[in-house]
C-alpha cells in the first residue's frame, strides 16, 4: 500500500517521498504523501497511515462510531476532573462549542484540524483576543484536541490515532501558522513600583480598596507566588524559624498533580512583608490574607489603568521575583525551593542574567 521514492533536490540532497494509496476495484479512492529527509522517517509515517486506514475500515461497525468530538471532549473533562487548571478546562469548554466539535471522532483527519485553525484565525477580534487569535493560542487548541483524541483512542478503543492531530501540528508549525508561546519578559520599572506602592497603600489605608493589594504586591515580589496561591497560605503553617511557609491545596503544575499541602522557602525580605501583614490583620488562624483572587486580579488591572501603566500583569511580579533572585546570585536549586518549579531548565535563564540591572525598589514597612 505504501511506497517510498528517493528524489534529489536542486542542492544535491536526497529526500524520500512516502505515499500511501487506497484502491477499490482498481480505482484509487484516497492518496496521501509526504517528503522526509530520512528513509526511516518515511517508513514510520507509512506505518502510521496504513494503521489509520486499516482501523478506519471497521469504523462504521464500532459501538461508538457516532460519538462526536463534542461528546469526546466532555467525557475527557469528566475523566481528568480537577487535574487540569481552571484555564485548561475553559479552553476545552470553548473548543467543544466550535464547528470542529460537531464532527464524528472517527471521521477526523489532519485536514479537519488545519481547517479549524484557519477558521479560528478568521474570527473577528474579541475582548480576550483584541488582535485576533495568535499562533500560540492556536497551538494550544491543537495540543488539547490531541490529548482528547489520544484519550478516546485508548479508553473507547476508537479507530483513530493522535497522529491526525500531530501531523496537522507539524504542518502548521512549518508554515509558521502556529507556534509555541514566547517567554514574557515584562518587569515593573522602579518608577512603576513606586507609583503602585504609594497608590495601593493610600487606597487601602483610606478604606477605598477592601482587597489588600499593597500587601499582595510586595508578597508576590518576594515569594513569586500567583495571586490564586497567595489566597491559600495558612497562618498556622508559617515557620519563620526555618524560613518556610505552606500553600494549602498545592500549586499549579504541568503534570496535573495537586498535593494537599506544599512547602516553599521565603527570602528574608518576604518575612518582613509577612510581619507587616500580621500587624495589619491580627488574627490567630485562617489564611494569611482573606481575598478573592479574581477580584484581586481585577483590582490590579484597575490600579495600573489609573496610573497609566501599560501591559503590566500581576503574574509579571512572579517574573520580577525570580529575576531578583537571579540577580542576587541564587543558584537554580535555591530558586526552585522558592518558586517550586518542577523543572530546573525553566529557571536557568534567571541564573544566567547579568549583574543587577537598573534601580531596585524594595519594600519598606509603614
Amino acid at each position: 500500500m505504501g511506497t517510498i521514492v528517493p528524489r534529489k533536490t536542486a542542492k544535491g540532497e536526497i529526500r524520500f517521498r512516502a505515499q500511501v494509496q487506497i484502491t477499490r476495484n482498481g480505482k484509487r479512492i484516497r492518496s496521501v504523501s509526504k517528503t522526509f529527509s530520512r528513509r526511516q522517517l518515511a517508513k514510520e509515517w507509512i506505518r502510521r497511515r496504513e494503521m489509520e486506514f486499516e482501523m478506519a475500515g471497521d469504523a462504521a461497525q464500532h459501538a461508538d462510531a457516532n460519538m462526536t468530538l463534542y461528546e469526546g471532549i466532555r467525557e475527557y473533562q469528566e475523566a481528568v476532573g480537577d487535574s487540569f487548571a481552571e484555564k485548561s478546562n475553559a479552553v476545552l469548554k470553548a473548543l467543544s462549542k466550535m464547528p470542529i466539535a460537531e464532527k464524528r471522532v472517527i471521521d477526523l483527519t489532519s485536514r479537519d484540524f488545519i481547517e479549524h485553525t484557519h477558521w479560528r484565525r478568521a474570527q473577528p477580534p474579541t475582548r480576550t483576543h483584541p488582535k485576533g487569535v495568535g499562533p500560540s493560542t492556536l497551538n494550544h487548541d491543537l495540543i488539547y484536541l490531541r490529548l482528547v483524541i489520544r484519550y478516546l483512542e485508548h479508553s473507547r478503543g476508537l479507530p483513530i490515532t493522535s497522529a491526525v492531530a500531530t501531523d496537522a501540528i507539524e504542518a502548521l508549525r512549518a508554515a509558521r501558522v502556529i507556534s509555541k508561546s514566547s517567554q514574557r519578559e515584562r518587569r515593573p520599572t522602579a518608577n512603576e513600583l513606586r507609583s503602585l506602592d504609594d497608590y495601593l497603600y493610600s487606597r487601602w489605608t483610606s478604606g477605598r480598596m477592601s482587597i489588600p493589594m499593597w500587601h499582595l504586591m510586595w508578597l508576590a515580589i518576594y515569594s513569586g507566588r500567583r495571586e490564586e496561591e497567595l489566597a491559600r497560605l495558612p497562618r498556622e503553617c508559617l515557620d519563620r524559624e526555618h524560613g518556610v511557609y505552606a500553600i494549602d491545596g498545592g500549586i499549579k503544575s504541568p503534570s496535573g498533580r495537586k498535593p494537599a499541602l506544599v512547602e516553599a522557602r521565603l527570602p528574608e525580605r518576604g518575612w518582613e512583608v509577612i510581619d507587616q501583614i500580621l500587624a495589619d490583620f491580627p488574627r490567630v488562624d485562617g489564611m494569611l490574607l482573606n481575598f478573592n483572587s479574581k477580584s484581586a486580579g481585577a483590582a490590579w488591572n484597575r490600579a495600573c489603568k489609573m496610573l497609566g501603566i501599560v501591559d503590566l500583569r500581576f503574574h509579571d511580579l512572579r517574573h520580577e521575583a525570580l529575576s531578583r533572585l537571579g540577580e542576587d546570585g541564587y543558584t537554580v536549586p535555591q530558586i526552585q525551593q522558592i518558586s517550586l518549579h518542577e523543572s530546573w531548565d525553566s529557571l536557568r535563564r534567571y541564573v544566567n542574567m547579568p549583574a543587577r540591572r537598573g534601580e531596585r525598589v524594595e519594600f519598606r514597612g509603614r
